[in-house]
């Protein structure tokens, strides 16, 4: 019976097969403020965040952060559901998080700024398979960076 079903294990699991997996999320978001004002919300928002920041060009609008480990042990499995979704890994345990980030900060017009985030959110494997895996974000970091550069150029008012 013990050989049946370990049988049974291994053919399922070699027919299940992988759900391809949205690796980032892009947000975009219209600031009603000007270019200069809006880059210096998303800068003051990153160090607030205390997000690493691995380039930045304000001629070209583009920041990245570098690499951040945002979960690990025992809680990682719920603070990676809360802000992406994992993929479907075979008895897969999930011990850590992390993520980088692009930002894109450009003028649309008089007075108005576009900005653009692109998450790239990955969680650690370590029973199955034992690497990182891309998960597709959902919108929880975008948001909450949205929130405060609204905030801090006037868009939005404190809850």
């Amino acid at each position: 019976m013990k050989k049946i079903t370990v049988f049974l294990l291994v053919i399922l699991a070699s027919c299940a097969t992988k759900q391809p997996v949205k690796p980032v999320i892009e947000a975009t978001q219209i600031m009603q403020a000007p270019f200069d004002r809006v880059w210096t919300a998303t800068v003051s928002t990153l160090a607030e965040m205390a997000l690493p920041i691995e380039s930045m060009d304000k001629g070209s609008g583009l920041i990245t952060t570098r690499s951040l480990r945002f979960t690990g042990g025992w809680a990682a499995p719920k603070e990676i559901n809360r802000v992406a979704k994992k993929p479907s890994v075979f008895l897969g345990t999930w011990s850590a998080g992390r993520y980088t980030l692009s930002l894109f900060v450009r003028p649309n017009g008089k007075d108005v700024t576009k900005v653009k985030i692109t998450a790239h959110i990955e969680a650690y494997e370590d029973y199955m398979t034992g690497t990182w895996h891309t998960c597709h974000s959902k919108g929880v970091l975008e948001k909450q960076i949205f929130d405060s550069i609204e905030l801090k150029v006037g868009q939005k008012k404190r809850d």
